[in-house]
């Protein structure tokens, strides 16, 4: 079975490497062959080259209209997919304009799709409204590679951040709690893995982007740090760092709004939504090496029941072999 995949572009960054280009391996050992194609390399000569493939994945690529009602026609089997809220963007909403483009060309695509494929269930109920073919595939990691330290805990507590650059304010804005938290605590420390370096005022150690080394940093963590926004975009949100915290036995303090509420609860994490609850939460993990560990083989317990790769692989195979029936809006 041959399969095409419409990306965005780096198979190693963000959605397209948690939502596919993670189980290439898997998929092709079960006789299915990816062929990876980036949106901007598609266009009206493209079309042609449809029928070579038993299914047509697209990753949340919003193609204009005409075009993809032309790949939609064409494809012998289409599965959409989406795990982040794409019909708004964070900060600032769209132009009116703009924003009534966007959700038809989304759309289009929910509707016009065999099944849709989404990462949590608050973003299946927005594509519920338009299908009635719709699938909860959770973001997931390989638990061989995402798994808590063997090292010894010293005396240093390390609280910290992995993040892609766009999302570096998320963190600068913690700056107040976490100077105050550093000054107060000298055993304190705070480490940043991300591909820019934030603005932060406070001492903290900054850990440059590099393929394959971020496993190795939140294993070094003690505490995770996963500040969201309260607005639609992040609702949509199935936060990926989340899961590899817990995965790596590395319990968070955070603000679980919409989607993330899916992956964080009480055994695993503290939620937060001030200043005041950001002091109080992390000052209380910061005191308590049981309660980390404790909320910490809870949040490894979760990512193995409901996070991990080898069932989501699965999950996957049968959406593109039309063996999965059960859809969920």
């Amino acid at each position: 079975m041959k399969i095409l995949v419409i990306s965005g572009g780096d198979l190693e960054k963000g959605s397209i490497k948690y939502r596919i280009a993670q189980y290439t391996d898997f998929l092709e050992a079960n006789g299915l062959k990816l062929d990876f194609v980036k949106r901007s390399e598609i266009d009206r000569s493209f079309i042609p080259k449809l029928k070579m493939y038993d299914v047509v994945f697209n990753q949340r690529c919003l193609i204009r209209a005409s075009l993809a009602r032309k790949i939609i026609a064409n494809s012998r089997r289409l599965v959409f997919d989406f795990d982040d809220a794409i019909y708004t963007r964070p900060g600032k909403p769209h132009f009116w304009l703009t924003s009534l483009r966007v959700k038809r060309r989304l759309r289009i695509w929910i509707q016009g799709a065999d099944v849709v494929t989404t990462a949590n269930h608050f973003l299946a109920a927005y594509a519920g409204k338009y299908s009635s073919c719709v699938k909860v595939i959770p973001n997931a990691v390989d638990l061989e590679t995402w798994k808590p330290a063997t090292r010894e805990r010293g005396e240093t507590v390390t609280i910290g951040w992995a993040g892609a650059p766009v999302n570096i304010p998320n963190i600068e804005r913690l700056e107040p709690v976490l100077s105050e938290l550093l000054s107060k605590y000298p055993f304190l420390k705070l480490a940043v893995f991300s591909g820019k370096r934030p603005n932060l005022k406070c001492p903290f150690d900054y850990y440059s982007f590099e393929p394959g080394k971020e496993p190795e940093f939140v294993r070094s963590l003690d505490i995770g740090l996963l500040p969201l926004v309260n607005e639609e975009y992040s609702k949509g949100k199935s936060p990926i760092k989340a899961i590899q915290y817990l995965a790596c036995g590395v319990p968070v303090v955070g603000n679980p709004i919409g989607a993330t509420k899916e992956i964080l609860n009480d055994d695993n994490s503290i939620a937060v939504s001030s200043d005041e609850e950001w002091i109080a939460a992390l000052e209380s993990l910061v005191k308590d090496n049981q309660r980390r560990a404790s909320m910490g083989r809870a949040g490894r317990a979760h990512v193995e029941r409901n996070h991990n790769i080898r069932l989501t692989a699965k999950q996957r195979l049968s959406v593109f072999l039309g063996t999965d029936t059960a859809c969920a809006a």
